[in-house]
């Protein structure tokens, strides 16, 4: 049986995915006792608990030697043996023991500090944002967020925002130049934009902001029409 492939398999399964259902547990695709990296992206695949268990399992059959420990240590406390299936079902189990356990607790300044630090960079998958604006939807304001809404409409006279004149950039665009830049649409790239806003209709605001705007140009260039 050629474990290597199946192994190989398993991994371009779990990168080629947007996102787990559920549980999930990273897994280094060379492992850390083989030289591979802790932290590399590159190194790193989501999978479910069971994936997790069998990618482990074929390593310990492709290399051998320590690749058994990694085994080892998913054996119950008792030391008897757990398979796949049953080891996805008590990882699933825990993780949400823990989240209950945790619900409404609040957290400390370290623990947000390290929780942004390791959410830095990482993109969001359109299904993981649409999973939650939707837990969000109905979810009253806390006192904190109300606050920070009313600040935001209520700027003193003469405040200038911190971003004002910056060049605001995604983090996976810092360092980076965009590939369009400097060069003109072609006609084919045109036409379709056209098309796209041919149908779109306009808001009375948009509208009225339209007309607004090419008034003062008119009149700042001593026109009528």
């Amino acid at each position: 049986m050629n474990y290597q492939k199946i192994y190989d398999n398993l991994i371009d399964r779990g990168r080629n995915r947007d996102h787990v259902d559920g549980y999930s547990e990273t897994h280094h695709i060379v492992p850390k006792s083989m030289g591979g990296h802790k932290t590399d992206p590159k190194n790193l695949v989501e999978l479910t608990a069971r994936e997790h268990f069998i990618a482990h399992f074929l390593l310990a059959k492709i290399h051998g030697g320590n690749q058994w420990h990694a085994i080892s240590r998913m054996r119950g406390n008792d030391g008897f043996y757990i398979n796949s299936k049953l080891y996805e079902v008590a990882r699933k189990k825990i993780s949400e023991a823990v989240s209950e356990r945790f619900k409404g607790v609040p957290k400390s300044a370290e623990t947000k500090a390290k929780m942004s630090s390791s959410a830095t960079g990482k993109l969001k998958s359109p299904k993981s944002v649409e999973k939650t604006r939707q837990a969000l939807i109905g979810r009253p304001a806390t006192p904190q967020q109300l606050a920070c809404l009313a600040l935001g409409r209520t700027r003193p006279e003469g405040y200038v925002s911190p971003l004002k004149g910056k060049k605001r950039e995604t983090p996976w665009m810092v360092g980076r130049t965009p590939s369009n830049k400097g060069k003109k649409a072609s006609d084919e790239t045109r036409a379709k934009l056209s098309a796209i806003r041919k149908d779109r209709k306009q808001t009375p605001e948009q509208i009225a902001k339209r007309v607004a705007a090419r008034k003062a140009t008119l009149e700042s260039q001593g026109r009528t029409h």
